[in-house]
């Protein structure tokens, strides 16, 4: 269960930050990249060879969860800028909501086999603990700055 909670704070927060930093224009991915791999590399342990094998993994994740999202967040923003919104925009976006997070189990399930190939079962739990708070530290640090 705990477990769960955690994936989901994660899917939550890649949303939430994927939304910001969408709406500055000034956001630059290859630092938030960066420095994301940096906290992990830390939190984790990881040697010089897991470093070159899994970083460019969840680098891959990340970018296939945003594009999943991608529509999502379009369609989203369309039915936010409309005034009549029909029970059938609403159910529109409730359902690609789901799928969305179909979709993205289905990818970290994905993922987890191919981190299981270069990571032992505890350095892959330790990422997710600290996947989960270095996306908790980007979007405090996003409220203490608004």
């Amino acid at each position: 269960m705990k477990s769960k909670n955690t994936i989901l704070l994660l899917l939550f927060s890649l949303c939430f930050i994927s939304q910001t930093f969408a709406q500055k224009r000034s956001f630059d991915i290859d630092a938030f990249k960066q420095k994301k791999a940096e906290f992990i590399i830390q939190k984790v342990g990881l040697t010089d060879a897991e470093v070159k094998a899994f970083i460019p993994l969840t680098n891959e994740l990340m970018d296939k969860r945003f594009e999943i999202n991608r529509e999502v967040r379009k369609n989203a923003r369309e039915i936010r800028k409309k005034d009549n919104k029909t029970n059938a925009d609403y159910e529109r976006m409730i359902n690609e909501a789901a799928d969305v997070k179909l979709k993205e189990a289905q990818l970290d399930k994905e993922y987890l086999q191919k981190f299981k190939q270069v990571l032992s079962a505890e350095k892959i739990y330790k990422y997710q603990q600290a996947e989960a708070e270095f996306m908790k530290q980007m979007i405090d640090k996003r409220r203490n700055h608004n």
